[in-house]
């Protein structure tokens, strides 16, 4: 995996991986005003490296159902959120990383990460795959 700016030459089977945060919509009445607003955009961007072909190849819907049916070339819905970010952290739990190469290694754990930070943001974090562009 390497790091990945807009525009960046992408192999055909590499895919852009990003975490990106939105706009937080908040209804809490406090009384007191609203602090400012995190600035939504990208935070983090990296393109795989062939690594998402290779460890959904290997592990496939069995282990990452989550991950293959947000799969670009199988669905154009490429961001991940809310209760489909937690069950793709509990589906990459299971996975013995150990095992794995290191490219797909890396790629879960990235995605691992992204999705606890996710989770713990109350759907402030979104999670981004797509292909080449």
């Amino acid at each position: 995996m390497r790091p990945y700016e807009y525009g960046d030459e992408l192999a055909d089977e590499e895919y852009v991986l990003a975490l990106y945060r939105v706009a937080a919509r908040t209804r809490i009445r406090t009384g007191r005003s609203a602090g400012p607003a995190a600035g939504s955009g990208p935070l983090e961007r990296y393109a795989d490296g062939g690594a998402m072909r290779a460890v959904l190849r290997r592990l496939g819907a069995r282990s990452l159902p989550t991950l293959v049916r947000y799969e670009p070339d199988v669905d154009d819905t490429t961001r991940i959120k809310g209760s489909a970010v937690a069950a793709l952290v509990r589906e990459i739990e299971q996975v013995d990383l150990a095992r794995l190469p290191e490219g797909e290694r890396a790629l879960l754990r990235v995605l691992l990460d992204w999705g606890r930070r996710a989770s713990a943001e109350s759907g402030a974090l979104r999670i981004s795959i797509d292909g080449p562009v």
